[in-house]
């Protein structure tokens, strides 16, 4: 009984407070005022506020909804690191190819007679026009990933 008691008093102060008067006053220095309380001796107007007006409700989506969202976001996530560190080995390759062709050119352009490697792991010395050749390919390379 004590318990229905006190919750009912509390339903009463809360709600009242929620429709407490409102006056509208305008002070000495002629400013308007606003207040649950007028000051004494002035002539004020109460307010009344009008009911706020219904809001629609944002619709919650459900958790197959919102675990389908979350899951595409870090598919996308997941795309976006996969092409940056694409595009940072692709960098580190150019870079890399770029170094190789120098160092080609640089011990090509040195003169004399270069061994070559051949493809069943026997040496063969270049003679000039194939040097120059090889000159041709390590410049057009290099004009390839160092630029």
């Amino acid at each position: 009984m004590r318990l229905a008691t006190i919750i009912s008093i509390i339903l009463a102060l809360t709600t009242s407070a929620a429709t407490a008067a409102m006056y509208k006053w305008t002070d000495a220095d002629g400013n308007t005022q606003y207040g649950q309380y007028p000051p004494a001796g002035v002539q004020a107007t109460r307010i009344r506020a009008d009911p706020q007006p219904a809001s629609q409700p944002q619709a919650m989506p459900s958790p197959q909804q919102r675990l389908k969202e979350l899951e595409q976001q870090q598919e996308k996530r997941n795309e976006k690191e996969a092409e940056a560190a694409a595009e940072k080995q692709k960098a580190e390759t150019i870079k890399k190819n770029c170094e190789i062709a120098k160092k080609n050119l640089a011990g090509l352009q040195m003169g004399g007679h270069r061994l070559t490697r051949l493809s069943d792991g026997s040496y063969t010395r270049l003679n000039e026009e194939e040097r120059q050749s090889r000159i041709a390919e390590a410049e057009k390379h290099i004009e390839e990933y160092c630029h």
